[in-house]
């Protein structure tokens, strides 16, 4: 039997108005990238020195351009906040191989990430500044302005 370690992760954007009333909600498969891998291999293994930090915050930009494995940062970053505590769920992928999801949310309220020129993209980050990237997103233009909030839930699968 031949297993793989195949991470995915999948993003479900909503955005909500000040009523409640949920106006979208996407889901859009991102890619890992080789910063990403590399994170997860290091907190699985250890290295020398200074281990590795956990993800802790997600990031949405303005960048369209398709992501790519050798990204480490969003193309134009327009804001970063912190992730909630994780959600772990074990879940029996298509093919039955038992594997765990890690439920990841973060909210850019009423008055966070807004500007005129669309928010494009989104990314995972193990700081709040700087700091290492696990994945990024590139998604349907979203205009975010005061009249709503942003809410990112990101699921990935190992």
């Amino acid at each position: 039997m031949h297993e793989t370690m195949d991470m995915q992760g999948r993003l479900r954007l909503l955005v909500e108005d000040r009523q409640g009333r949920i106006l979208v909600d996407r889901s859009h498969g991102n890619r890992i990238v080789k910063t990403g891998r590399e994170l997860a291999a290091q907190l699985f293994a250890g290295v020398e020195g200074t281990p590795p930090s956990k993800v802790s915050h997600m990031a949405v930009g303005t960048g369209a351009e398709a992501a790519t494995d050798d990204q480490a940062a969003l193309l134009t970053e327009r804001a970063r906040n912190p992730v909630s505590a994780p959600v772990y769920t074990a879940i029996v992928d298509p093919s039955g191989v038992k594997r765990i999801k890690v439920s990841l949310q973060t909210v850019f309220d009423f008055s966070e990430a807004n500007g005129a020129e669309p928010l494009r993209e989104a990314g995972i980050f193990t700081a709040a500044k700087a700091g290492t990237m696990y994945n990024r997103v590139v998604f349907d233009a979203v205009t975010k302005a005061d009249t709503f909030k942003l809410t990112l839930i990101w699921d990935v699968v190992f």
